[in-house]
């Protein structure tokens, strides 16, 4: 059968529980000393994702009382809104008009924010943001007015909803979780090809105990653990992640695993070939990382996508002119990582991006600082995490869907946004 070889796919691009189902957009107002109804939800508020192509989760919310689609990204912590003013701009999803809003406050303060696919030029403001039933007056937030980011052009969202763990430490606004006095979340996206995701506002205090198993938080301005081991299972080769560690990011607003260059070497030496046609799936190895000593694992389905579409081919521009060219359909297998080269105080970074959430329910406490997981069911119900095992073999069957591709659009693929937050920290060196 044809392969791809040895080689890894580096791209250069860059709750719904059983607990929680009759819980969904339950929120409970009570009233405070002074008599009047609180504005804070007391409870639980739980989110759908909208999933376009396995690859970009959004969800709606207001701003300005505008409904805009947005990714909630754990991986960054301010609030970015492509908008009106950026007249260079597609818009595939309605922008942000601030004259249309009538809670708008100017502040005009421009920035340069770098993404893992480029740069954007972003201005400064100040406006009312509802999430479901949660609101934030005089939010801050910062409107995108020109940009080279290519997927923003045609992806099915116009705001990265920032929902880090803190804000930038040269930064004194509230970030989105602050004004809403939020201290912990949870994210999991369904396994099922086209299935949503959901986003829980809210503890998850009753599994903790009984369903889940704790990482505390290593970095100072992300979801990062400090990460000890990276390899496939039951097969030799020095780990991707050895000597000193390295430092791994929960990042729900990446849609692919992300991993330094040498490390994409080392594995692809250990996983060996992934047939073109898909039909060697179900030999792959499963993907094991170990964080703070807890031992999680991905099967096939998390690491291999398959890329469908046609590409044309033409003989001479003549056949391109008379639309005569020949089309070729693509149905191919490959490695589903990114490459991203970085190094922090805890070693080379990793990104463990949306394939994580698929199997592991994830839940962000600000307050403790730390994380906590439980393995995912099909529909992200939680089950009680089992070192060594994956969420479908805790459940003592070896799913059949886990050992097949993830069908992907290559162009909808969303790069790591967390590095325009990433402090320097020395050279070459950025503060996690």
């Amino acid at each position: 059968m044809p392969s791809i070889g040895n080689s890894i796919l580096a791209l250069g691009f860059g709750l719904h529980t059983a607990n929680a189902v009759h819980l969904r957009n339950r929120v409970v107002q009570l009233r405070n000393s002074t008599g009047q109804l609180s504005s804070r939800p007391q409870g639980i508020y739980t989110q759908e994702l909208h999933n376009y192509m396995n690859m970009q989760y959004n969800a709606d919310f207001m701003i300005g009382g505008q409904k805009i689609q947005g990714i909630f990204d754990t991986g960054s912590f301010e609030l970015l809104v492509r908008s009106t003013r950026c007249q260079g701009c597609a818009h595939p999803t309605p922008p942000y008009d601030h004259k249309v809003s009538k809670t708008y406050e100017h502040n005009g303060t421009t920035v340069q924010h770098v993404f893992g696919s480029g740069p954007c030029i972003s201005m400064q403001g100040y406006d009312t943001v509802k999430v479901g039933p949660m609101e934030a007056k005089e939010q801050t937030f910062w409107e995108i007015t020109k940009h080279q980011i290519p997927v923003l052009d045609q992806a099915k969202f116009a705001a990265i909803v920032g929902i880090g763990p803190d804000f930038a430490p040269t930064n004194h606004e509230k970030s989105l979780l602050m004004s809403y006095g939020v201290e912990e979340f949870s994210v999991c996206l369904e396994r099922e090809s086209g299935a949503p995701g959901w986003l829980t506002w809210g503890p998850v205090t009753s599994l903790k105990e009984t369903q889940m198993v704790t990482v505390p938080v290593a970095g100072q301005l992300h979801w990062a653990a400090h990460m000890t081991n990276v390899a496939f299972a039951a097969k030799p080769g020095t780990p991707a992640c050895g000597g000193s560690g390295c430092a791994a990011i929960v990042d729900s607003g990446t849609s692919l695993i992300a991993a330094p260059t040498s490390a994409l070497m080392q594995l692809s030496e250990q996983i060996g070939p992934i047939h073109e046609d898909c039909s060697n799936l179900h030999e792959l190895p499963m993907l094991k990382f170990h964080l703070d000593g807890k031992e999680f694992e991905l099967p096939p389905h998390a690491y291999v996508m398959r890329i469908n579409g046609a590409v044309m081919q033409a003989n001479s521009v003549w056949d391109v002119l008379f639309f005569k060219p020949q089309m070729k359909k693509v149905n191919m297998c490959v490695p589903a990582f990114m490459q991203i080269d970085m190094n922090s105080q805890m070693g080379p970074v990793w990104i463990l991006g949306m394939p994580f959430f698929r199997y592991y329910h994830t839940s962000f406490d600000r307050k403790t600082k730390s994380m906590h997981f439980a393995t995912a069911g099909p529909k992200c119900e939680p089950l009680p995490y089992a070192p060594n095992k994956t969420a479908m073999l805790a459940m003592g069957a070896r799913r059949v869907e886990d050992f097949d591709p993830t069908d992907i659009d290559i162009d909808a693929v969303i790069p790591p946004t967390l590095s325009s937050m990433l402090e320097p920290h020395g050279k070459d060196i950025v503060t996690i």
